[in-house]
């Protein structure tokens, strides 16, 4: 390894020529922490606010124009009647105002405007009995059909529901038909052992409990204490015969 030269500037003076490397750790970021980072509020802004209202409208508005294609003529005796009435007051008012305005020379100026007014009378009619009477069996009529429909289409699932769940069943009785019939005749055959078994045999009686123990453990206690008696009994008698063998 070669040595540096003493004699070295950096080495003789007093200040410092050099320049210390700054370290990783020092430096500092351009930008904040998360500062790309951006969270978006849970709470819509009222333009959000003003495009969803809006939306919904249109959605209800074509919603509303879909029913009303489908259900746009009832067909209630009522509403035949007072369309009937309609285009009577519809054609009653066309029929005035053309007389109004072809007999002005040859009607008197009474007549013109009283069939005037009474054209305005028609077609006033006309409007309000379409806008009041019309449109609420119209509107009726079509809550009456969307109500159907609901009810048919509840109906057809619950249909389908049990058509299903007949065609799972079957299918799992065809399957496992074997097994269930096997499983069944075992069932039988041990019902019919155990009712035999209890109509031959007295029922056994639990044992009672005893006062140091349960009734399992002293009936063992009491099978080696019997043991054990038989065992001295055993030996005393071959003790007496082998004296009675000797005393011969």
């Amino acid at each position: 390894m070669s040595q540096r030269n003493p004699m070295n500037e950096r080495y003789t003076s007093e200040e410092r020529t050099g320049v210390t490397r700054k370290s990783a750790a020092s430096a500092k970021p351009k930008s904040k922490a998360a500062a790309s980072v951006t969270v978006k509020s849970a709470k819509k802004t009222p333009e959000q606010r003003k495009a969803a209202e809006k939306a919904a409208r249109k959605e209800a508005a074509a919603k509303q124009r879909e029913v009303e294609r489908k259900y746009y003529k009832p067909d209630t005796p009522r509403y035949k009647r007072l369309r009937a009435i309609w285009w009577v007051m519809l054609i009653a008012a066309i029929g005035c105002t053309t007389l109004s305005f072809v007999g002005q020379g040859a009607l008197p100026q009474w007549l013109s405007v009283t069939t005037l007014i009474a054209a305005y009378v028609f077609i006033i009619g006309a409007f309000v009995l379409d806008f009041w009477k019309i449109k609420k069996e119209r509107v009726a009529y079509q809550e009456r059909m969307l109500a159907l429909e609901e009810k048919n289409a509840k109906a057809e699932k619950q249909a389908r529901r049990v058509q299903q769940a007949k065609q799972a069943k079957a299918k799992g009785s065809g399957k496992n038909q074997n097994r269930h019939a096997a499983q069944k005749a075992g069932v039988a055959a041990g019902e019919e052992a155990a009712d035999g078994g209890e109509s031959d045999e007295a029922p056994v009686k639990p044992q009672r409990r005893g006062l140091f123990g349960s009734g399992f453990r002293l009936s063992n206690r009491e099978k080696m204490q019997a043991e054990k008696k038989a065992a001295k009994e055993a030996k005393a008698a071959a003790k007496g015969g082998a004296g009675a063998s000797d005393q011969q």
